[in-house]
């Protein structure tokens, strides 16, 4: 009985070790299928992008108009994105993979757009594509440069909070805007985003003074000298109108030199601020708010025409922010080519 059973346990597990001994085999066989079937296509460069219609590009950024679904990828397609993160039927996540996070301009960096800003709430005509035709001022000195101490500052109409840490915020666009002014009045202008106020804010002015020691070295004609900001905790919004347009107010700093900190360019300083001051309630009623006269030196001890200026609050929309920023820069290139 006991011989008669082990015969039959033998029996058993024949077949299964028959079985397991050629599952190599039957793996190999169905790889060698695959390949078969999605290798031509995998390889050949045309057939990767042969299903990138218009309509799939513009899913890319409109989730609504998205032709795509996790079931419905290639097997291989699948893998790729398991094993490198990778879709190669996405071709803003190869290039995301293919760029740098930054690149460096030699003179001008360009504020980012509405998209490179986080998330985006407000919705403005200005930021959306619609260049305007700006003459080659590139054989002109540079008369303008603009900085932000103050990177993140930004608008809470425009993406939803006060500030986007580690990023260029609305202030960026601000400066941009004042650029793009005083380029169509023929003065040249730079525009400096390296950021300072991250990842330690109490720091920002001591990580910024090389920038603007930096910015003067290099532009030795240069007129005016702007650290560009917002101002906050106002209990409510400011604006004027402007034409058919509303604008949110502008409001100018200069240090005092106190607090341990001399200044011995102050009074220039605050001199050139109430010309531009004055110049802007000429030129748009209201738009100025005031020239405050402040302790500390906010770095404008580098340059005798440096000044700190306040486009708007957290509470403005871009829109006013903007208007206001052309105001302002309109008045500074009267003053400037006085």
């Amino acid at each position: 009985m006991p011989g008669r059973m082990a015969a039959q346990r033998r029996a058993a597990v024949l077949p299964a070790w028959k079985l397991s001994s050629r599952l190599p085999m039957l793996v190999l066989i169905l790889l060698l299928l695959g390949a078969i079937q999605f290798g031509p296509r995998f390889i050949s460069r045309e057939s990767i992008w042969q299903d990138i219609s218009f309509r799939s590009c513009l899913s890319w950024e409109l989730p609504d108009l998205a032709v795509d679904n996790e079931n419905s990828r290639p097997v291989l397609n699948l893998a790729m994105v398991s094993l490198a993160g990778i879709d190669p039927n996405y071709l803003p996540g190869i290039l995301e993979h293919g760029l740098p996070a930054s690149m460096e301009s030699e003179e001008m960096a360009i504020a980012p757009n509405v998209s490179a800003l986080g998330n985006e709430v407000e919705h403005s005509l200005d930021t959306a594509g619609l260049a305007r035709q700006l003459p080659d001022l590139s054989q002109k000195p540079v008369l303008v440069a603009i900085y932000h101490t103050h990177n993140a500052e930004t608008y809470i109409p425009y993406q939803g909070q006060a500030k986007v840490e580690g990023q260029n915020g609305g202030v960026s666009l601000a400066g941009n805007e004042m650029v793009k002014v005083l380029a169509e009045t023929g003065i040249r202008a730079v525009h400096d985003l390296t950021i300072h106020d991250y990842p330690d804010f109490p720091t920002s002015y001591i990580k910024s003074e090389p920038t603007a020691r930096k910015l003067v070295q290099q532009n030795k004609e240069l007129q005016a000298l702007l650290d560009v900001h917002r101002d906050a905790g106002l209990p409510v919004k400011e604006t004027v109108r402007v034409g058919n347009e509303d604008s949110a107010r502008v409001m100018i700093v200069v240090g005092n030199g106190q607090r341990g900190l001399p200044d011995p360019n102050w009074r220039e300083n605050y001199t050139f601020a109430q010309e531009v001051a004055n110049r802007l309630q000429e030129l748009h009623p209201g738009v100025l708010k005031k020239v405050m006269l402040m302790e500390g030196r906010y770095n404008q001890h580098v340059f005798p025409h440096a000044i700190l200026v306040e486009v708007g609050s957290e509470k403005n929309t871009l829109d006013e922010v903007l208007v206001a920023s052309r105001c302002f820069a309109e008045a500074l290139a009267e003053v400037i080519k006085k």
